[in-house]
């Protein structure tokens, strides 16, 4: 009966969000909303907390690797490409993005000038741990193995085996592989 159930889920999912790879044992939570579900890669055992939203506008795509957890009331956007990577979670209220919007023109509305137009993208590595509040903007890379603290801001990469929190995020420790401690940073 749990298989049924299970399966039944799988393709509620998949015919109400228009996710075309979806797998079975991905789970999206209630008032989840997907937009372009075409355009996001979702990879096996994926949790999408109630209430979050996944947003690839354009050419931009959103990939979702194996065991990655996002937590409730996140949002993702991409205009390019936002890829978070195997066994990564996310706390709740997360967001993250790969652009922002255009304001150059003073003379008209910053919403009706849209989004400036870069290459950034977006890219966590597997294994990482982005605490709740997280807002990740830009061209980002978070190595693996990264923890990024609660209510930090992370507008720039960030290295393997590191932890890194503040507004805007500073790496503060970083995992010394011959001791095998996590060492403080100066």
């Amino acid at each position: 009966m749990k298989k049924f159930i299970k399966r039944c889920l799988y393709l509620y999912y998949k015919l109400k969000y228009r996710v075309p790879n979806l797998k079975r044992g991905d789970y999206i939570g209630k008032h989840c909303k997907i937009v372009n579900g075409k355009k996001i890669k979702f990879g096996y055992n994926v949790e999408i907390a109630p209430y979050s939203l996944l947003c690839p506008h354009g050419g931009g795509g959103i990939h979702l690797e194996e065991g990655v957890q996002i937590g409730m009331f996140s949002r993702i956007n991409a205009n390019n490409n936002v890829r978070i990577g195997k066994n990564t979670i996310t706390g709740p209220n997360v967001f993250i993005s790969d652009h922002n919007h255009n304001y150059l023109d003073p003379n008209r509305p910053i919403k009706e000038q849209g989004d400036l137009e870069l290459n950034n993208t977006i890219n966590i590595e597997e294994d990482c741990w982005i605490g709740t509040n997280v807002c990740i903007v830009g061209n980002v890379t978070i190595g693996r193995h990264c923890v990024i603290g609660a209510n930090s801001f992370v507008n720039q990469s960030i290295p393997d085996f590191s932890i890194a929190v503040g507004n805007p995020d500073r790496v503060v420790k970083k995992y010394n592989f011959i001791t095998k401690i996590w060492e403080k940073v100066i």
